[in-house]
């Protein structure tokens, strides 16, 4: 499987995000929530959202990025098939806090390959 994260694999389209935010199962942790629901393709959608006071611009296209490459490196070890929202809020995490606490959140969910 590639590790780049392709543009079919981002999730971007309005009716898509309102629909996950509206239909999709919330699993909330200190910090960050999951938002996921199944979307019928044989790949996973991915995006990430923060909350409206989440910093200036800097920080919260840090945040962003270092969210998106966790995912892009975690993704070969989650289940298939499923549009994915991780909603941010603020606080100062390491890189490795951030991967621990989105790890968390996808087993509490059920989304990770059991090997």
């Amino acid at each position: 499987m590639r590790k780049s994260l392709t543009k079919n694999e981002r999730l971007g389209k309005r009716s898509d995000l309102k629909r996950v935010f509206s239909e999709g199962k919330h699993i909330s942790s200190r910090g960050a929530k999951l938002i996921y629901v199944s979307n019928g393709l044989a790949f996973n959608r991915f995006a990430v959202a923060l909350v409206r006071k989440y910093g200036n611009s800097v920080e919260r296209n840090k945040a962003k990025r270092v969210l998106r490459e966790i995912y892009r490196e975690s993704k070969d070890s989650l289940i298939s098939g499923y549009d994915i929202i991780v909603v941010l809020y603020p606080g100062n995490l390491t890189f490795i806090e951030r991967k621990k606490q989105f790890y968390s959140l996808m087993k509490r969910g059920d989304l990770v390959k059991v090997s």
